[in-house]
């Protein structure tokens, strides 16, 4: 009789264990699930994706330049303009606090200057390495409460390129405004 009673509270148990499930609701993620934004921003011409999109820069080709690509599904709206570009290891934390650590700050006008875009889905940024080696000599090279900005060389391999990790804060023509992942510059030689 004792097997009996133990036998039926392990099957009590067991059934009770099965029977329990978790609700999710919309602010929780199901068991993998991934989140994504309500306006997510794409990367066009990116030429790698490696957890984040990458663009190349030459150290062969003088001024080194790179064009960053981003965009937004059409029916979601239009981009207005980019109002803040931030870089580096802190680069988020830099885009919601000080202009002057911002790459495209102005020290002639004490602001940052935003990037007009052209009235669709999509918005270009165009830099060089010698702009961004400029923005890193003004900001300094991971100070204190400064960007750990990394050097544009060739000074890599491989399996260990040398990335300059780019943030985007988008206005869109109805206010919005949405942060981007970091899109990754990868130098190359």
């Amino acid at each position: 009789m004792k097997k009996y009673i133990h036998l039926f509270l392990l099957l009590t148990l067991a059934t009770g264990l099965g029977a329990c499930k978790k609700e999710y609701d919309d602010k929780t993620l199901g068991p993998l699930e991934d989140s994504l934004a309500d306006i997510p921003i794409t990367v066009p011409n990116q030429e790698f994706f490696e957890r984040y999109p990458v663009v190349t820069a030459s150290v062969a080709q003088a001024p080194s330049p790179f064009t960053i690509t981003l965009q937004i599904p059409v029916e979601k709206g239009k981009i207005k303009e980019i109002t803040k570009i931030t870089t580096g290891a802190t680069g988020l934390a830099v885009m919601q606090s000080v202009d002057t650590l911002a790459y495209n700050y102005s020290r002639a006008t004490k602001r940052t200057v935003p990037i007009a875009g052209n009235g669709s889905n999509q918005i270009t940024f165009t830099s060089n390495l010698q702009t961004y080696t400029t923005y890193r000599n003004r900001v300094g090279a991971a100070n204190a409460g400064q960007p750990g900005v990394v050097a544009p060389t060739t000074a890599f391999n491989d399996q260990n390129p040398n990335q300059l990790p780019f943030y985007f804060l988008l206005t869109l023509e109805d206010g919005r405004q949405l942060i981007s992942t970091a899109v990754r510059v990868r130098v190359v030689k």
